[in-house]
């Protein structure tokens, strides 16, 4: 073999291993596990009251997801983790996208989690901020105090 046609060969492995590379899925925690409890005002359980979590990864995909579950006699719900598995070649031209969005670009997974129904709804809030999961922990658990619609 020539040096020219090594030369070439190095050179066709070299790309399909970027090419393998790039479309290779990644997995990362998408949502962390969540355990929710809505309580009214006096702090007591309120069963049947619908909580939604909602999350995207920014820097991996162009769509939100939410799931709705309802509460327990306890006034409790448990979302599972969620898996997100993408190439990485979709990570990088996402975030790409995303930056190209300037100041209000936003990055990295995000979730949170309301509830609503019985003329009710609520937010999960934190130290007086609504509260906005952007990578970890890999488990969360909150109150949600559940008001009238106003």
């Amino acid at each position: 073999m020539s040096p020219l046609e090594k030369r070439g060969l190095i050179a066709v492995l070299s790309l399909a291993a970027l090419v393998v590379f790039l479309a290779w899925p990644t997995a990362s925690l998408q949502c962390p596990l969540w355990e929710v409890w809505v309580v009214d005002q006096s702090g007591q359980p309120i069963q049947g009251m619908t909580v939604r979590l909602t999350y995207q990864n920014y820097s991996a995909e162009s769509e939100s997801h939410s799931e709705d579950l309802p509460t327990d006699a306890n006034g409790h719900v448990l979302f599972q983790a969620q898996i997100l598995r993408v190439p990485r070649v979709q990570r990088a031209f996402v975030t790409a996208r995303s930056a190209m969005q300037g100041v209000h670009a936003s990055f990295g997974p995000h979730a949170s989690v309301w509830t609503l129904g019985k003329g009710l709804d609520g937010i999960a809030v934190n130290d007086g901020y609504v509260t906005d999961r952007t990578g970890t922990p890999p488990h969360m658990a909150s109150t949600i105090v559940a008001k009238p619609r106003s």
